[in-house]
């Protein structure tokens, strides 16, 4: 085990707001490597809805106060430090190298294709970050020859005062206004995936995205535009879509920073499943084919997913659209579902009354409103055109009835494998 040096930590009194995966996590680091003098939580389940008030009550002298990314950093009345800001710190201490991976969609699959690359070149590669595995526990044994790939989110992103070594940017879209108070807020945190960066540091990016544009002409870093131009054999490929193919060429192009050939990269490619709930097949049953695109939680998202299915499988017999209110503009998404026909539409609130009243009066598919996943399977089960998919991308977030897009993929796949 390696120990690292943690001075602020030293003798305090340790306060973690938020009781989930990281907060567990960090506990056990913390213990072991912080010289602490004591560890306890405060949770909103836990304390109740004025949770945060408490920290007022503490001697910040004599204590240290660490935020999940869950909860914003403009409620928080004391300072306080994140587990993100930790996990780097020790990284440097390492010498390790990290490349960094962020955008609003795309973030997970090019993550994990970029790990799956670098292992097959025989690196110490570890993955890490907003895909579930929290970072310090992927530290054990890191020596200056581990690449950290880590997945970072806005919210883990708005704190963050170092960039990794090397940082890769899907694409921006319009998201999670309400967490950061405005979309300016939103685009500020994910630029600090490049803020830090000196002449050392590199980022990978599609120049068609302005934003990242301005942000490079005022930065430092080595500049590794991808060319979406760029012809890729997508026909061995298990991932589908255009979305897809700029994942991987994003992390092609990354790979090459550590030596690996284009060759090695697309053999790779061709071998990787796609990650769970992301425009994965979970069964056909009558002839309907059953997909499951629950990370499909904005209309960009749902949008590349239409597109990818209708020019690679077939048709789409029916959709399930709707989630939280955003403010999204569904415009885009409305005239695409339109234009190719989709015969049958399962509308979960609060998004599906909105999407629903913007259909345009030629157009009449037959429509199903609910709020039980059960129930939306069953009527597509014996709605939705045989030869056709039947897709589950809501365009909108899923917390109006479930805890998160995980929960609602599984829910999801959990009533296709009951259909008979």
């Amino acid at each position: 085990m390696i120990n690292f040096d943690l001075p602020d930590f030293a003798g305090k009194n340790v306060v973690f707001v938020g009781k989930g995966r990281e907060g567990l996590s960090f506990e056990k680091f913390i213990n072991e490597q912080g010289g602490i003098k004591s560890f306890m939580f405060i949770d909103e389940k836990i304390d109740g809805p004025k949770y945060l008030d408490k920290l007022k009550k503490f001697d910040m002298d004599q204590t240290i106060v660490v935020k999940t990314p869950g909860c914003p950093g403009h409620k928080m009345p004391v300072p306080y430090t994140t587990a993100t800001r930790v996990f780097f710190d020790c990284v440097k201490q390492t010498g390790a190298k990290s490349v960094g991976i962020t955008g609003t969609k795309g973030k997970t699959t090019t993550a994990s294709l970029m790990t799956a690359i670098l292992l097959d070149a025989g690196i110490d590669a570890r993955l890490c970050g907003n895909n579930g595995h929290p970072m310090l526990e992927t530290l054990d044994n890191a020596t200056m020859n581990t690449v950290f790939v880590v997945e970072l989110s806005s919210y883990q992103l708005a704190e963050l005062e170092v960039s990794p070594d090397v940082a890769m940017i899907t694409n921006l879209f319009r998201d999670h206004t309400e967490y950061h108070g405005g979309i300016d807020k939103y685009w500020e945190a994910k630029r600090n995936i490049v803020r830090y960066m000196d002449e050392n540091g590199a980022l990978v990016f599609n120049p068609e995205d302005e934003i990242i544009l301005h942000w490079m002409a005022e930065s430092k870093a080595q500049q590794m535009p991808i060319n979406s131009k760029e012809e890729v054999d997508m026909s061995k490929v298990k991932l589908i879509g255009d979305h897809n193919k700029l994942n991987y060429l994003m992390a092609k192009k990354a790979a090459g920073l550590f030596g690996i050939d284009a060759l090695t990269c697309h053999g790779v490619f061709e071998d990787f499943e796609p990650v769970r709930h992301r425009l994965q097949p979970v069964r056909t049953v009558n002839g309907v084919t059953y997909v499951d695109d629950s990370i499909g939680s904005t209309p960009e998202a749902t949008i590349a997913g239409i597109k990818a299915l209708v020019h690679n499988k077939g048709p789409i017999g029916c959709i399930l659209l709707g989630g939280v209110d955003r403010g999204y503009d569904f415009q885009e998404l409305v005239d695409l579902i339109y234009r190719i026909g989709i015969p049958k539409i399962v509308f979960f609130p609060d998004t599906g009354s909105i999407i629903k009243k913007m259909l345009p009066e030629p157009y009449k598919p037959d429509i199903f409103e609910t709020k039980s996943m059960e129930e939306a399977v069953l009527w597509a089960r014996e709605n939705t055109p045989s030869g056709s998919i039947c897709l589950l991308s809501t365009a909108a977030p899923s917390t109006v009835l479930w805890k998160s897009f995980e929960e609602k993929g599984s829910l999801f796949q959990t009533e296709v494998l009951k259909l008979s």
